[in-house]
């Protein structure tokens, strides 16, 4: 057996469990009392965490949400941004297998427990992550947690729709129809190329931290609101585009009908809260030349150019090429 008392941890990973546990309504300051030498600032880029505390707090998260799956929810929610793992220099790479490379890089540097190992079998990529040590109720939420977040990042650089396989023993019913059966946990997926006009966009970053820094502005108004929490939820699983009703409800562990319910109960539909976001969020990107119409639909999910300048026209009364001029003569 490997024991990793020893090993450090960025707290960053930590900081994401915490609060995809706060917005499923877990008091995480009562929680964290117990833990008197976690750095003040998890989100810290620079600050870590032991290995015992890291799977104190996170054993401390499972036994309060109960919740099986809340591994690949959290997953879902955290903000690519701010993890990390790919994404910081994804945007700096060419093929998927240089990605790759600098993956087992960051996992090695800040999430040592994780091992990755990858392979080609016929076609295609596979990815398989361990743990070596028998803690597995918290090894599978961990494991479960780093191939979600994988696959949402080799989603975002595939130059065609990525056909990502996610495989666990623990595999049942309850899974997202991703996932399948398999005695280890392993993620795969045919190699493609970068989105050359995407890789493009993104030197400047904005289609994601526009995002994150909304939902700094969120975070700072009250918290205590079904709406606010839906915002902050939404804005931090966007990558870049906005979940859909079912990831979100997922991840919130409440069905659409009780969404849209405790959202109508604060004056707001779930279609009106997308549209609010939707707004503020292209009218930053219009204040960009470099960032297209084109480019500006594709980050708010629209298949079309065409339905998002239909949209935009109902909730502004004129095209998007309108605000823009507006701005540069501002």
């Amino acid at each position: 057996m490997i024991f990793y008392d020893k090993m450090k941890i960025l707290a960053l990973h930590l900081h994401n469990y915490i609060e995809y546990a706060r917005v499923r309504g877990t008091c995480t300051d009562k929680l964290l009392q117990h833990f008197k030498g976690l750095p003040p600032d998890l989100s810290n880029e620079t600050a870590v965490v032991s290995e015992e505390e890291f799977y104190g707090v996170l054993q401390a998260i499972h036994g309060e949400l109960k919740d099986e799956l809340w591994g690949i929810k959290a997953g879902h929610f955290v903000s690519l941004q701010l993890l990390g793992l790919i994404h910081r220099i994804s945007l700096q790479t060419t093929t998927i297998a240089e990605a790759l490379h600098y993956l087992q890089s960051y996992l090695v540097a800040t999430l040592p427990i994780v091992k990755a190992q990858t392979n080609v079998i016929d076609t295609r990529v596979v990815v398989t992550l361990t743990i070596e040590n028998a803690k597995t109720d918290i090894n599978r939420v961990i494991l479960e947690n780093t191939l979600t977040v994988i696959a949402r990042e080799i989603s975002m650089m595939t130059q065609h729709p990525a056909d990502v396989h996610l495989t666990t023993p623990f595999y049942d019913d309850h899974y997202p129809p991703e996932w399948q059966k398999s005695e280890a946990f392993t993620l795969s997926f045919e190699p493609g190329i970068l989105k050359a006009e995407l890789r493009q966009n993104n030197q400047l970053h904005l289609d994601v931290l526009i995002p994150q820094y909304l939902r700094m502005i969120e975070e700072l108004r009250s918290g205590s609101s079904f709406t606010n929490r839906v915002k902050v939820t939404m804005l931090s699983m966007s990558d870049p585009e906005l979940p859909d009703i079912q990831r979100l409800c997922n991840a919130l562990c409440v069905t659409p009908r009780t969404l849209q319910r405790r959202l109508k109960e604060e004056n707001i539909s779930f279609r009106g809260l997308v549209e609010d976001l939707q707004k503020q969020i292209c009218s930053c990107l219009l204040r960009h030349d470099r960032y297209t119409v084109s480019a500006i639909s594709y980050v708010l999910g629209y298949s079309e150019p065409a339905s998002f300048i239909h949209s935009f026209k109902k909730w502004f009364g004129y095209p998007p090429e309108r605000m823009r001029e507006r701005f540069r003569n501002a």
